[in-house]
């Protein structure tokens, strides 16, 4: 009985260990479901992210309803993405206390120009980013820059305002399919 408890406690420490040595802090590691959505294990927990909705055509005559939701005030964390179904043009939204922002991320050593792009496309509308700083991806610490703006309107400003970033600023036109997420939490 001694040598079975003292094993046990052997493989929860060798466990723990590992487990601290596999997430440092600030590591995530997301798998994406076949399904769409995805798993993402970090130090803090597993969360799992629901499939998209995807709308094949006219993804520009989906966006008002979401941003209506992401408008309303709560005390909740809330993200909306909009991007392509290849995942590879387009933006997203956080919320949190009332204050809306919109993130966009560059691989600023090969997309200078759009970096240059939303900085002035944003400046134009007297709006200054409130984050703008370098993020890691991939193993490299400083290959995304992150880009976060503050938003303010009513629901029609702020979806006009959406569909202007994914046009003039992601390249998305309104008659393409859009993978809309969102979530509160």
């Amino acid at each position: 009985m001694k040598i079975a408890l003292v094993v046990f406690v052997g493989v929860i420490v060798v466990a723990v260990v590992a487990y601290l040595l596999l997430f440092p802090r600030n590591t995530f590691i997301s798998l994406s479901r076949p399904s769409g959505g995805a798993v993402t294990f970090s130090r803090t927990g597993v969360s799992v992210e629901g499939a998209p909705d995807r709308f094949a055509t006219n993804g520009f005559g989906h966006i008002e309803p979401y941003v209506s939701r992401l408008l309303v005030p709560t005390n909740h964390f809330k993200c909306l993405s909009m991007f392509t179904p290849d995942g590879t043009r387009g933006f997203g939204f956080d919320a949190r206390d009332a204050v809306v922002h919109a993130c966009l991320m560059v691989e600023w050593r090969q997309e200078s120009q759009r970096e240059t792009a939303i900085r002035a496309f944003f400046s134009s509308l007297g709006i200054a980013p409130s984050r703008d700083y370098l993020a890691g991806n991939g193993g490299v610490s400083d290959a995304t820059r992150v880009l976060e703006y503050p938003v303010t309107g009513s629901t029609a400003e702020v979806t006009a305002l959406t569909k202007r970033i994914l046009k003039e600023l992601c390249g998305v036109t309104p008659a393409e399919a859009l993978d809309i997420s969102y979530r509160e939490k």
